[in-house]
């Protein structure tokens, strides 16, 4: 009766922590997030020792090994197996569950993963990962904590959980599409409008990749990065409305003409602020609105003084400077990559961020300014 009473207590909390486990994977969306999610949840509903989450490429057809957990999980990433090989490659292929309880004793194990893991396998359970008829993957457990071995009963919470982890994955996977399909446009825009005029061709693509490696060292999250890329790439998406004998100038322009240039930032913020999902446009908005502002209050549109100017824009403000500084105008000639710098610098404080221009020029020093580097030719090229 006892024995009967600690299985039922066993099973309660196992139901508990699947229910549990199905909220927490439809918190996230960021797919890296939600497959080390997936996993660590696995691993501590079912008990297991160790465990690795297998994605099926569809491109080329190949199972890789995306997360996992355990005292190997580092050697076990990336691993790559063709499909169909292994038990992974079979419960994929079929979209059946296995339990294993002696791998040793299963022609289909591919020992190559303990071999170059240096991980040793005992007993193993394969759940699918499947939305509607598709697999996307499979989970693998490993080892069953403590002296016992996994049974049809873990299998079965493995399996229910297996589900809901599909799909948490397959929405995210489905969102991280749309993030790239969103990027492509944008660069598909930019690259349309640099190509208006020859001298800022690839301008707003370097403007984008400097501000990632400001923001990326003045500790802003991967994120956060992302969204400061998108920002900046769109930064001059209201020089559309500027007209060509203005935009492509090759003497300096009149105050008339000039005060047409400075509405740029206006217009911007009001198309990026008629784009959708209109929440997600906001810090797009401002850098393309303040980028041109100055934290001593001189710039324009609205005159905004340090921390008035928003964080992005005072970053883009750095990074889009030293592009204008660095490449070849009608009206100047380029300026060296070291030169471009000690210009931030001299200007910090008055002009720009002195936070911004000092990440900027500890990325420089660490690049060596991208001399002799393929890398400075590939920013001075428009991308293709």
């Amino acid at each position: 009766m006892k024995e009967r009473i600690v299985e039922l207590e066993s099973k309660v909390g196992q139901l508990t922590a699947l229910v549990d486990a199905s909220m927490e994977l439809n918190s996230e969306i960021e797919l890296k997030v939600v497959l080390q999610k997936v996993l660590n949840v696995m691993c501590e509903v079912i008990g297991a020792e160790a465990g690795t989450l297998w994605l099926l490429h569809q491109e080329d057809n190949v199972l890789c090994a995306e997360v996992a957990n355990g005292p190997t999980a580092d050697k076990i990433l990336n691993i790559k197996l063709k499909y169909g090989e292994g038990i992974v490659g079979r419960v994929i292929a079929t979209n059946r569950s296995e339990l294993v309880e002696d791998v040793t004793k299963d022609s289909n194990w591919a020992k190559r993963v303990d071999r170059e893991s240096g991980f040793i396998t005992r007993s193993l359970m394969t759940v699918p990962l499947s939305v509607k008829t598709r697999v996307i993957g499979a989970m693998q457990l490993v080892n069953k904590r403590g002296v016992r071995l996994f049974n049809p009963e873990d299998l079965k919470a493995a399996e229910a959980l297996a589900n809901q982890a599909a799909l948490a994955i397959h929405n995210s996977q489905l969102y991280d599409d749309i993030q790239k399909f969103s990027i492509s446009v944008i660069r598909s825009l930019t690259l349309a409008l640099d190509a208006r005029d020859p001298y800022t061709a690839g301008h707003s693509e370097r403007v984008g990749r400097y501000s990632v490696w400001i923001a990326g060292k003045l500790g802003l999250s991967e994120a956060e990065c992302r969204e400061l890329e998108r920002a900046a790439l769109m930064h001059d998406i209201g020089k559309i409305a500027v007209p060509d004998h203005i935009l492509g100038k090759p003497g300096g322009l009149t105050d008339y003409e000039f005060g047409i240039m400075k509405m740029h930032p206006v217009n911007a913020a009001k198309i990026l602020s008629k784009m959708e999902p209109r929440d997600q446009m906001i810090i797009a908005q401002e850098v393309s609105r303040y980028h041109h502002e100055k934290v001593n209050g001189m710039g324009y549109p609205d005159g905004l003084k340090a921390e008035e100017i928003p964080l992005y824009a005072r970053i883009a403000a750095v990074a889009d400077a030293f592009d204008a500084i660095t490449t070849e105008r009608p009206y100047k000639k380029a300026r060296t990559f070291r030169e471009g710098i000690e210009e931030l610098i001299r200007c910090k404080g008055s002009h720009f961020d002195p936070a911004a221009v000092d990440a900027f020029a500890e990325v420089m020093a660490e690049r060596n300014y991208l001399i002799n580097n393929q890398e400075r030719t590939m920013m001075n090229e428009s991308p293709s």
